[in-house]
């Protein structure tokens, strides 16, 4: 009976929420409820207090925010919210092409025996201008990062500005980490986890959690969450956008929440 493979969930979830422009952080709350997460990830996130107040909401209590905001922007940070002790929290500035400053805010916990390192990111995708990768922040990420990583268990997950399949993320998938949507087989192609503001456009899926290949990890469910609204009465002091909030259906943001659930091995 000893010698039998014992298996734990981990749930997570990765959102860039817009800098908080579009919804109050107890909405975004209520949206992730029936989702049951051990860890969400957050970018463009507020500082102070707001992704705790989303963890008032969800009974998670552990949060760490990083001080680097993308590209200078106000309340653009990274952060990470948690069910359990988040522990040697620190932030990594980015050294890349692209806008800057970028950054990845991360943490180790342990998730039902499971100890993991977790990072949060929000990068551009490749260098303007080339379909290449060198220089990227993706680049940096796999050298500085990953490549160095003693962690058993490494997840990354964020707003990475590519999609499946771009130089950048084949990059980091042949540094030995994978897609959640590869291992799902989600046809990632008919789906996107962005809408530009001001086109309407889609960007398709631009947003992954990746974990360490060398880790007994498997992703066994996922997605992206298509139905993360403010109620239609909603009459939220909105800054900016506001036509364009009330024209796509008054959305928590302009990106979409992603999650999935890994199963490991102990």
């Amino acid at each position: 009976m000893d010698n039998l493979i014992k298996t734990t969930q981990v749930r997570l979830a990765s959102y860039n929420v817009l800098f908080g422009n579009w919804a109050e952080p107890e909405r975004i709350g209520e949206m992730f409820k029936p989702y049951q997460l051990d860890v969400i990830g957050f970018s463009e996130v507020p500082g102070g207090d707001w992704t705790e107040r989303v963890g008032r909401i969800l009974g998670m209590e552990y949060t760490y925010v990083g001080e680097i905001s993308s590209a200078n922007h106000k309340d653009k940070y990274k952060s990470l919210l948690s069910q359990t002790p988040l522990t040697k929290t620190h932030e990594i500035t980015i050294d890349a092409k692209g806008w800057a400053p970028a950054s990845m805010v991360g943490a180790q916990t342990i998730v039902r025996r499971v100890p993991i390192l977790l990072y949060s990111t929000h990068i551009p995708g490749r260098p303007y201008f080339t379909e290449a990768a060198n220089g990227s922040a993706a680049e940096f990420i796999v050298e500085s990062v990953i490549q160095k990583s003693m962690a058993t268990n490494l997840v990354i997950m964020g707003d990475l500005n590519s999609r499946l399949g771009d130089a950048t993320l084949n990059l980091i998938e042949n540094a030995g980490m994978q897609s959640t949507w590869i291992d799902l087989e989600i046809e990632t192609t008919r789906l996107s986890t962005h809408q530009h503001i001001e086109s309407g456009t889609e960007s398709g899926v631009i947003d992954h959690i990746y974990f360490n290949t060398t880790s007994a990890a498997r992703a066994i469910e996922g997605g992206v969450i298509y139905n993360a609204f403010n109620p239609q009465h909603e009459n939220k002091q909105v800054p900016q956008y506001r036509v364009e909030w009330e024209q796509y259906g008054k959305p928590l943001s302009d990106h979409r929440p992603i999650w999935a659930v890994l199963e490991f091995q102990f």
